[in-house]
């Protein structure tokens, strides 16, 4: 039995395609075999270091007699004999082994990278993807008249697969490689295989749009934010985002975009269909989540916080539609609310990350315009301290109130401007009247009393306010009475809580 390295000899000296071939033609079922083996091999460093240039001449060499001999094939599909169609399955397989070993043969080893860009099989692997793509399209054609082609579909994709994700990683941090893979792809193959039904040539292809586009400075960047074209790919990607059924290198090159300041460029793109509410849970997530180690090195430079500049627009942008908020947290229809009050909820957050948004934290007109808000929901329908309780149904209003305390919280944290900002404006009386229990926010009451703490904080004059407090009706509410308990009010107007006998239940 011939061992690995000897097998890895005969294909870098061509003994199977090349001058120094044995036969005229490729034994590509015996190949195949061997080719299985230098996969498992090619996983250990030791075996990458000793992939050259002669070894890469080599496996071109082989990939460019495979699809030649494909393409001779599937251009007579109805005349295929039996032994034809399973030559083209052996070396369709084949094709896609040979993909295999080169891409393990370029993990972690930038040398290897460069010999495959050197001797020209970055271009192989293309024409490759382009070529594959078409048998692929052939055979779905045909395939109500040949039946048999139909086992020739999933191997394509597997080829596919395997070029793609070698491309990706050729790729990284090489900006030369980017530039030349772009000019191939973009726009047309791009947005043919983004359309593709397999859920992993979609995840590559966003992997490599990730690596064309997470950098400052990237023209991939700029061409792609101006044509239809691109804007129709980015959407492609959003769309590739949505839970269930997310895929990672979607979600990482739409997190990309938002890293190189362009949210607002994708924001307008999107923000007239389902696609911003998308948009917007990547921003979210991005947000809350911490990076961890691999991350951190993928976006590199890029994995500071999301850019401030961000959470401006989208704090003008609440400003603006204000009015939707307040459509909504009182009971009327706001059909475009639902967007608004999604950004307040990431706003809430952001305002809590007071060393990275200082500039959002200390936007004193964004402050102005969430208490006003608050103010004018509680005048339209003031909240209520006994209701009724029961199942809630989550609807546009749900979280409003809490959310819009929060950023006030937030925003007074150890903020002398604010916290006498918001006492001016009346904001005071409101958090205090929303210091109860509500179902349709929740933890209204704790997030209350936490704001009226940040806004008494070293603050006199707004704890004059609570000093100045004088106690109004007593509301005895029905869970109170069952537990057997009544408050009432006793000389001096203080209260006192009394114990009775509990009302028996219906």
């Amino acid at each position: 039995m011939v061992d690995v390295d000897t097998n890895f000899d005969r294909i870098r000296r061509g003994v199977w395609v090349g001058p120094n071939a044995a036969k005229p033609y490729v034994e590509w079922n015996d190949l195949s075999r061997v080719l299985t083996d230098l996969l498992k091999w090619a996983r250990s460093p030791e075996s990458r270091e000793k992939f050259d240039e002669v070894m890469y001449n080599s496996l071109k060499l082989l990939l460019t007699a495979a699809n030649s001999d494909v393409k001779s094939k599937v251009e007579k599909l109805s005349k295929l004999t039996q032994r034809d169609v399973d030559t083209v399955t052996v070396t369709i397989i084949a094709t896609a082994n040979i993909i295999r070993l080169l891409r393990n043969s370029v993990v972690n080893l930038p040398r290897n990278q460069f010999l495959q860009v050197k001797t020209g099989l970055l271009d192989t692997i293309l024409d490759s993807v382009y070529f594959y793509h078409d048998v692929g399209t052939k055979c779905h054609r045909v395939k109500h008249k040949i039946p048999y082609v139909l086992t020739y579909t999933p191997l394509c994709i597997e080829v596919i697969r395997a070029a793609l994700q070698l491309t990706s990683n050729l790729c990284v941090g090489n900006h030369a490689v980017q530039g030349a893979v772009w000019a191939r792809l973009y726009p047309t193959m791009f947005n043919t295989l983004l359309g593709s039904i397999d859920k992993q040539v979609k995840n590559f292809v966003c992997s490599i749009l990730f690596h064309c586009t997470a950098w400052n400075g990237s023209s991939a960047l700029e061409e792609i934010m101006n044509g239809e074209e691109g804007k129709e790919m980015m959407r492609s990607c959003i769309g590739l985002c949505q839970a269930p059924n997310s895929l990672e290198w979607a979600q990482l090159f739409v997190e990309g975009l938002i890293c190189v300041e362009r949210f607002i460029n994708v924001y307008e793109i999107c923000k007239n269909d389902n696609l911003v509410f998308t948009l917007l849970e990547v921003l979210s997530e991005k947000v809350k989540t911490s990076p961890s180690g691999d991350k951190k090195q993928l976006f590199g430079e890029l994995e500071s916080a999301v850019p401030v500049t961000t959470f401006l627009f989208l704090a003008k942008l609440l400003a603006r539609n204000r009015q939707h908020i307040i459509d909504l947290a009182t009971g009327s229809e706001s059909p475009e609310g639902e967007v608004t009050v999604r950004i307040l909820h990431i706003l809430a957050t952001v305002t809590g990350l007071f060393e990275h948004y200082t500039r959002i934290t200390n936007n004193t007109p964004f402050l102005e315009c969430v208490v006003k808000i608050l103010n004018e929901i509680n005048t339209k329908q003031p909240i209520k301290f006994d209701q009724p309780k029961g199942e809630v149904s989550p609807d546009g209003s749900f979280g409003i109130r809490r959310e819009l305390i929060r950023v006030i919280t937030n925003m007074s944290h150890k903020n002398k401007d604010h916290q006498d900002k918001v006492r001016l404006l009346g904001g005071v009386h409101t958090v205090l009247n929303h210091c109860v229990v509500d179902q349709q926010n929740p933890y209204l009451a704790q997030w209350s009393i936490v704001a009226l703490r940040m806004l008494m904080e070293d603050n006199p004059e707004n704890q004059d306010i609570i000093r100045g407090l004088q106690s109004q009706n007593i509301v005895n509410n029905d869970d109170m009475k069952k537990l057997g308990i009544e408050v009432t009010k006793m000389d001096g107007d203080k209260p006192r809580v009394a114990v009775v006998h509990p009302e028996p239940e219906n």
